[in-house]
């Protein structure tokens, strides 16, 4: 036990895991690794002033064995005068219902059991090992720097003391100062994927190298080191592209691929929104050719020439068939309207020469193919080709009413009027139009 006492000292003190009077949340399973993590912590208590809380969570997916093991925890807890609470839960059958994989709605369960104590620290027992076996599934999967970095050994106030240890040394630790463990049946059966890479992969891989748990102990802590690094580079890019909840288009784009890329994570992440890598490289795409991208549902990433941003497209994209704008309509001598103009254009969206409309006037959402003559301007161009010189954000494009009548555009609602309906020193009538959404 000395000698995992020894490590675990150096990594608490490396990462200031334990303060003075911390109150210690420590998740104990019964097996050998969370078991001498609890003597660990309980051997700090004087130290530290600790108050620590063994939380249990018995899974129901190992049937009496697993009440079993909580059984043995609970009794152990009373005979050395601990602190003891117990979470039994159908993981199998809840994760169901929730759609989610079984181990990702146990550790969700978990994590929340130990938080509802509103403790200082969470300690849990992942040991060396877990952290080469972690990286290691990782890497089959795919995976990038990040992933790399195995298990953090602090995140927020979840701290690991035993990240130094492996599990061989956890168990001859045991061994040595008789401390009594659970044996899981289910760590034998290599039908689980780290099963297998610990009973078959890394066998193999210390015939190569029998010190290959060392080695790869030191690529991930150089891994880590690297990515400190780049992460202190992110934070300076982040600094210079974020503005007003959006990140700019030029600057962004002069960002090496591996900042970008986390860039543009660690915006999304303010959104609550996570990538993987196809939807990144779609993100990526639309940042190199401007334009929109589908991230999930109705959010969308969005980049043109001015701003990346993260927005949800509501109801008006695509569906403005179904919405009918209302037009309210007010006309009046043009010599009112310049003897009141500041008046007449707060209380309405737009105006045209009224003696030039032909036909109805009506408002619609734009539609394919819509153009118009901007008053002024001499010119004819499309309402894609208007919004892009006006910069005008992708997603509210949808939302601008256009104005028409008989023949066509003649109006943009809050931006332009066109030629043929512009009101000049010959004007004599004024028509004003308000334009509201029908509830």
């Amino acid at each position: 036990m000395l000698e995992i006492t020894a490590k675990a000292d150096k990594l608490v003190e490396k990462y200031n895991m334990l303060s003075y009077g911390d109150y210690v949340v420590v998740g104990v399973s019964g097996g050998a690794d969370s078991m001498v993590l609890l003597e660990y912590l309980i051997s700090k208590k004087d130290e530290y002033n600790l108050r620590v809380t063994v939380a249990n969570v018995e899974h129901g997916i190992r049937g009496q064995e697993s009440v079993d093991d909580t059984a043995f925890v609970k009794e152990y807890c009373i005979n050395r005068g601990l602190d003891f609470s117990s979470l039994s839960i159908n993981a199998v059958e809840e994760a169901r219902q929730c759609g989610m994989g079984v181990e990702e709605y146990s550790r969700k369960r978990r994590y929340e059991f130990f938080e509802s104590f509103n403790p200082d620290k969470i300690a849990t027992a992942h040991n060396l090992s877990d952290n080469v076996e972690t990286v290691l599934f990782r890497m089959a999967r795919g995976t990038s720097a990040k992933g790399l970095c195995g298990i953090p050994a602090v995140r927020g106030k979840i701290i690991r003391p035993l990240l130094s240890c492996t599990g061989d040394e956890i168990r001859k630790a045991c061994k040595s100062a008789s401390i009594p463990y659970r044996i899981d049946s289910t760590n034998s059966d290599v039908a689980y994927s780290r099963n297998h890479i610990r009973h078959n992969v890394i066998p193999q891989l210390e015939k190569l190298n029998p010190l290959f748990t060392d080695a790869a102990s030191r690529m991930i802590a150089s891994v880590n080191e690297d990515e400190d690094f780049i992460n202190i580079c992110v934070e300076e890019a982040y600094s210079i592209c974020f503005n007003d909840g959006r990140l700019i288009t030029d600057r962004l784009k002069k960002q090496h691929p591996a900042i970008l890329k986390r860039v543009i994570i660690k915006y999304l992440n303010l959104f609550d929104v996570s990538v993987d890598e196809l939807h990144l490289n779609g993100i990526l795409n639309c940042i190199s050719n401007y334009g929109k991208y589908q991230i999930a549902g109705n959010g969308f990433a969005i980049c043109d020439k001015n701003c990346f941003r993260y927005t949800l497209l509501g109801d008006n994209v695509g569906n403005n068939e179904e919405k009918q704008l209302i037009v309210n309509k007010c006309v009046i001598n043009h010599q009112e309207f310049l003897t009141n103009c500041k008046f007449y254009i707060n209380q309405f969206d737009i105006y045209f020469d009224c003696d030039k409309i032909s036909g109805n006037v009506y408002a619609r959402f734009r539609k394919t193919g819509d153009k118009i003559s901007p008053a002024g301007r001499d010119c004819t161009k499309s309402l894609k080709k208007l919004y892009n010189e006006l910069s005008i954000d992708v997603e509210k494009r949808d939302s601008i009413p256009v104005i028409c009548d008989d023949n066509g555009v003649i109006g943009v609602c809050g931006y332009c009027v066109d030629e043929r309906v512009k009101a000049d020193e010959e004007t004599k009538n004024i028509l004003l139009l308000k334009i509201s959404l029908e509830d």
